[in-house]
This record gives C-alpha cells, structure tokens and sequence, in this order.
C-alpha cells in the first residue's frame, strides 16, 4: 500500500469524508479508472461486485445506527460505551465496513504508483483519489464511449456513497444532540432524573437490602459529587458534566448509593419500609396521624381503642398487599404506646373480624368514608403542608 489509508475518528474527519462522497462527478469518476487502470471488462466487473457488497454492509451498519438511536441513545443518562470512547469514536466504529470499505474504494481511484520520492510519509487517500480531492482531467465524452458495464458502475458507487453519507449524517446528529445536551444543564437533569427513576423501580429490594445491612455506601463518584456542591455548583451544572461519562454500572451504583443514604437520613425504619415499602409520605402521614389518634376519643371498653376503629385505621393506613394484618398491628401498637397512647389497641381476633364486617358491609361503606375523612383531617391539621409538599415531590421523582 503506497496510500495512508487511516481516518481518525473525529467529528472533523467524519465531516472530510462527507464532502469527499458527496463528490458524483462523471469526470471525476472516468479519470479515477484510468488513474486506477480499471480498464477492461473483467476489473470493472470486479470492482462492481466489490462496491454491492460494501453498499450492503453499509446499509446494515445503518440500520445499527438507526436501533441505537431509536433505543435512547441520546436519552440515557449513561452509557456502556462513553466510558471509553467519545461519542464520535463510537458511532465510527459501528460503521467500521462503511469506513474502511470506502477509504479502500477512494484508493482503487488513486494514481497507481510503486512509491513516492522526497519523504517518509505516504499521501491521504482521501486527498489523492480522483473522486476524493485530487485534481482530475475533465472528459471530453463522458461515459458515453464506455460500455454499460462502466454505467452501471458508476451507479453503484453513487448510490454507496449516498448510503455512507446517510451514516455519516446520522452521527453527525447523534454527536449534535449530545453536544447540545451537555451545554444544557436543564435538560441534562431532566434526563438524569427520568433515569433515575427507572434505576429506583428496577432495585427496589436491592437499596432495601443495603438498608437492612447498614452496608457503607459512599464511593469516589459520591465523593466527587460533593466536592462539586462545595464549589457551588448545581445539580443541573452536575448533570451536564457526567451526561454521557459514565457507563450504566456506575450510575446505578451512585442512584442506589444516594437512595440508601437519603433513606437512612429521614430516619424511615426497616419496619415501615416492609409495611408500606418506599412510600415515604405515606410513611410520615401515618406516624402523623398514630401519634395524635387519642384526639378522636376511640376509647371502648375496659380502656381498649375497640376492633372497628383499629379494623377501619388499618384500612386507612394503606399497607403493601404482601404485609398482613398482624404485621402491621404489632408495629402500631408498639408505635402509639410509644407516643403516649394512653389506651390498648385490641387484639388481632378482633380486628379480623371487624375487617370481615368491612367487606360484607356490616360496616358500611358511608361509616369507612366518613372515619377516613376524620384521619386526613387529623393529618393535615399536624403535619406541616410545605414539608408534605417537599414529599409529594421526593416520591414522584424516585418512585
């Protein structure tokens, strides 16, 4: 090879090469054959065989280009392949054969020299093929003096350098879009939040595990976080600067770790995550609401709170389907008597039996909407509204 056939996986070199395949100039064309003494019937046919098979690969390097945009490329906080490489050395490699391919098909139009005097450095092809940026001579007939075979490979090369230039184009956006999203720290947070979510909902029992052991969860990119708060910096600034730098792992590893040490400073226990899971407000409404339930006067007999207000508090308090009744009770009665409750929640018999009467309408369904307007009422006079605001917006954004 007496060409430098290598292109550097740049946006620069990404934009050279389109120029050079928008070239469709006949003349061009018909002196790159006789620069390449392409010049009988035999290598004409050849080298149209070896353009089909080039078109093809190209089309399905596009159709690759195409899925990888189409399954949120651009909207993934993170990637599996940033980590190594920028955005443009990515999508260059997934169209290796359209790159490769064509560089080749650039120097079959080249010159046909045994080497060149006065250096070391072998010329670009893409500066010395006739249909790249050389010089060319123009044609005094054009292709009509050639046979068809010669047509039809002229077709088939404009329509391969129409489908790599459809590649390119699409690489081109791919690295625009990012480009625009890391200037923009709004939007960067808005995908780091959308994603955020989507890590949250797919490791729930994950981040209640790590709860439960008390693990340690700080690491470098937490640490590194931070240090980016200490100079005051904001999260929307953050999020521009790690869109796109980090693969998957790494950021579901920095969304748990967050999670876990977020959970453990509102104080939310073990306890309450299995009854009401990663339900935060309905967390703090139930504590609420247990520490201040003697305000209702739901004494009975022999200073008990009777069966129907337990039975009908229990259906309020909105459980997990998967935590039974008794789970729950225990925890209430421990919780209230700890608060200063002053009387004794009834035992589970008779909490089963008034839930039986709720579901048979034995307790009517006007008797179970008007205590539950008694509760919310309750709630909202204790709990401070900006601050149930401040939750309704933590469990919307991670749950």
């Amino acid at each position: 090879m007496i060409y430098d056939r290598h292109i550097d996986k740049t946006e620069e070199e990404l934009c050279k090469l389109r120029d050079v395949y928008s070239h469709n100039d006949v003349d061009r064309f018909i002196d790159g054959l006789e620069a390449g003494r392409i010049n009988n019937e035999e290598k004409v046919v050849e080298f149209t065989n070896y353009i089909r098979v080039s078109d093809g690969l190209t089309q399905l390097e596009y159709s690759r280009l195409k899925q990888l945009v189409n399954e949120g490329f651009i909207e993934k906080f993170a990637t599996n392949y940033n980590k190594r490489y920028s955005t443009c050395h990515l999508l260059m490699n997934k169209m290796r054969s359209s790159v490769s391919r064509g560089v080749k098909m650039l120097e079959r139009l080249c010159e046909k020299k045994h080497s060149f005097k006065g250096g070391r450095h072998k010329p670009k092809v893409i500066d010395s093929s006739k249909i790249g940026n050389s010089p060319y001579t123009v044609s005094m007939w054009g292709l009509e003096q050639h046979k068809e075979s010669v047509h039809i490979l002229y077709n088939e090369i404009c329509s391969y350098k129409n489908n790599i230039n459809k590649c390119i184009d699409l690489c081109l956006y791919v690295i625009q879009q990012v480009d625009d999203i890391r200037k923009d720290p709004e939007t960067a947070h808005e995908i780091f939040l959308k994603n955020r979510k989507e890590v949250l909902l797919n490791n729930r029992s994950v981040i209640k595990r790590f709860i439960s052991m008390n693990a340690e969860m700080e690491n470098d990119l937490m640490e590194k976080v931070e240090a980016w708060k200490q100079e005051k910096k904001s999260m929307e600034e953050i999020c521009a600067k790690l869109y796109h730098a980090l693969d998957e792992n790494e950021y579901s590893d920095w969304v748990i770790s967050e999670e876990v040490m977020a959970a453990r400073r509102d104080g939310i226990t073990n306890e309450e995550r299995a009854i009401w899971g990663n339900n935060k407000q309905q967390v703090m409404r139930c504590r609420t609401a247990y520490q201040h339930i003697d305000e209702l006067q739901p004494g009975g007999q022999k200073d008990r709170i009777g069966g129907e207000f337990v039975a009908m508090l229990y259906k309020w308090s909105n459980t997990q389907p998967n935590r039974g009744m008794e789970y729950w009770l225990t925890y209430f009665t421990e919780f209230y008597k700890k608060s200063g409750g002053k009387l004794t929640p009834v035992k589970k018999g008779a909490v089963k039996r008034c839930l039986s009467k709720i579901a048979t309408e034995d307790i009517s369904k006007q008797e179970v909407e008007e205590f539950n307007l008694k509760m919310d009422n309750l709630v909202k006079k204790y709990m401070d509204s900006a601050a149930g605001e401040g939750d309704d917006i933590k469990l919307a954004v991670n749950f």
